[in-house]
């Protein structure tokens, strides 16, 4: 698709916004999960149903704490405690 992801982020405040537009929603019976990735590995960030991505969807993410990028991966069920599918998009929090 041709769906765009968009963070915009504060170190300072630990928190960022995620926008998504245009993004298709997962498969039935996946997610999409997000990772935030740093020095102690993937830590999960949430997940997406089916019913939560619309035309135009925004998450908020927390404890951002040293992080250094947002990865998103479709997990199966309602999502996995490590990444198991592949990286769809990996955004920099730098």
């Amino acid at each position: 698709g041709n769906g765009t992801a968009t963070v915009v982020f504060s170190h300072d405040r630990n928190a960022g916004v995620l926008v998504m537009n245009n993004v298709a929603p997962p498969s039935a019976g996946t997610v999409y999960q997000m990772w935030l990735l740093g020095a102690n590995g993937p830590t999960s960030a949430g997940t997406m149903s089916t019913a939560a991505v619309a035309p135009s969807t925004t998450a908020t993410l927390a404890n951002l704490g040293s992080s250094t990028a947002l990865a998103f991966t479709i997990e199966p069920g309602t999502g996995s405690p490590q990444p198991t599918g592949t990286i769809l998009a990996e955004l920099p929090l730098s």
